[in-house]
């Protein structure tokens, strides 16, 4: 990073390249913080902590120095990318807790405190059953939407009475809030019903469904360059592109096809051979993934779509045409349940002003049976394996805990959330909610001294493999031409 500084100076990095290689080194120096905790309860003397204090699997497994953010696990983060103070945690208990992240200030060795609270014993009107998903938006006053398994989805200022409530009648498993500033103020809520329902936050009703799928909705995603575009990801191995200006069945327009490496092109227009015959926009046939599929993003401009399935696949696709990249993420991706249904997403952290798709995806390692505590970190484009964080103190404790499923897992990580402006520049933090009920915090640690001579080699050989691939991959597939966008 000196010689970045030296040729800032000098002015030949533009300031473009230099926050692209800022913001990416940041990431890719991400590290646990197992000092800095989240605590639900009052500050106490040492002498005065009850076991209530300590997590129920850091009891089992005799460690007594880690304290919880919520008596059960946490289901559920929301950072507010613009302001970046706040971070909002839901659980199972069910509660909701606002932290502030900016009274750390940079220390390493620090305990949250939640500045607010609701729960049943404080509020009338709070859940009853567990949070499953939560959100902060800007567009309006500080506001969040919450949902929980109680069938309803309430949209509400920080911890104060719902402005509204929506009774869904199914249960909700996630939902999405468009951040887009010309889009309309409708919430996309996937539940246990087929249709994605639409709910309005100006009347306070539930306005369509949108249907399509042959089984319940998991996630589901708006699309941040057209406000009017929404994906969709279901238990029937689909994956649907809904229009939310048509109503009905014509709102459902694209399907995203595991098989389909080139999409929908014109025969003949060079994208694709004379002879291609381009399947249907939609189909009921298509399928996305071998299995349930369980989360659905786009890229911070639009142009891919990043979806994970219970068949240990993640899948890139080009969101213009709708083809399957055909990214491989190699074997160590695990995302597979038979104990209940939920949103399993990846995080897509942008990487600055760049070329479409290059991302920096974490994926929290999901293994049914050992709950290792793993989030990988994959170059988006490639998927090029960077690194992996391992959760502090499982390394010794999982053999107590292998081969038994449990909700309460500190190793299971049920979202994670990051942070863009993390305390005194430190400039990006990560936050991982867990089934054991803890907050774990990933801050960037600078690496001692510049990269050697040979990791310097290693780095251009790699890309020089990459370059050449891309050459005969585009080969293949002919010159860049205009699709049938989506």
């Amino acid at each position: 990073m000196n010689s970045y500084l030296l040729n800032r100076a000098l002015g030949s990095v533009t300031p473009n390249e230099f926050h692209v290689a800022q913001t990416t080194r940041l990431v890719h120096n991400l590290e646990p913080a197992p000092g800095i905790r989240f605590s639900s309860r009052r500050a106490a003397a040492p002498t005065d902590r009850s076991e209530d204090d300590v997590a129920p699997l850091d009891q089992e497994l005799g460690v007594t120095a880690e304290v919880f953010a919520h008596k059960s696990g946490v289901n559920c983060l929301a950072v507010d990318q613009f302001e970046g103070r706040y971070m909002i945690s839901g659980g199972a208990d069910p509660s909701i807790h606002l932290w502030d992240l900016e009274s750390r200030g940079s220390e390493l060795e620090h305990v949250h405190q939640s500045c607010a609270s609701v729960s049943k014993s404080s509020h009338a009107d709070a859940h009853t059953h567990a949070i499953t998903s939560s959100s902060r938006s800007t567009r309006l006053t500080p506001s969040h939407q919450r949902s929980s398994r109680h069938h309803t989805m309430r949209y509400n200022r920080p911890l104060s009475p719902p402005i509204h409530t929506f009774n869904l009648d199914c249960t909700p498993y996630s939902h999405s809030f468009s951040s887009q500033p010309g889009s309309t103020l409708l919430v996309a809520v996937g539940t246990s019903e087929r249709s994605v329902r639409l709910v309005d936050l100006r009347s306070g009703l539930s306005t369509q469904g949108l249907p399509g799928h042959n089984g319940a909705v998991l996630s589901v995603a708006w699309a941040p360059h057209r406000p009017h575009l929404l994906a969709s990801a279901s238990v029937d191995n689909r994956v649907i592109i809904f229009d939310v200006r048509r109503g009905g069945h014509n709102s459902a327009i694209a399907t995203l096809d595991m098989d389909d490496p080139v999409g929908l092109v014109a025969p003949g227009t060079g994208s694709a051979p004379v002879s291609y015959d381009s399947r249907p926009a939609f189909s009921r046939h298509a399928r996305a993934h071998n299995g349930p599929v369980t989360g659905v993003r786009w890229t911070s401009n639009g142009s891919h779509i990043v979806t994970t399935g219970q068949d240990s696949r993640i899948r890139v696709w080009d969101s213009a045409t709708g083809a399957n990249t055909l990214v491989h993420f190699g074997p160590r991706v695990r995302n597979g349940s038979s104990s209940h249904l939920a949103e399993r997403a990846p995080l897509i952290v942008p990487r600055g002003s760049m070329s479409p798709g290059h991302e920096t995806l974490l994926w929290p390692n999901f293994n049914e049976q050992d709950d290792r505590g793993e989030i990988f970190m994959f170059e988006l484009r490639e998927g090029t394996f960077l690194k992996r964080l391992r959760v502090p103190g499982l390394a010794a404790g999982s053999q107590n805990i292998r081969g038994r499923s449990s909700a309460l897992s500190a190793g299971r990580i049920n979202d994670l959330v990051w942070r863009g402006n993390g305390a005194s520049g430190e400039g990006i933090e990560l936050f991982s909610a867990h089934g054991d009920g803890t907050i774990r915090t990933w801050v960037s640690h600078e690496p001692d001294g510049e990269p050697t001579e040979a990791e310097q080699a290693a780095q251009a050989d790699r890309k020089r493999k990459r370059d050449v691939l891309d050459e005969i991959y585009q080969g293949f597939i002919g010159p860049d031409q205009p699709g049938l966008r989506i």
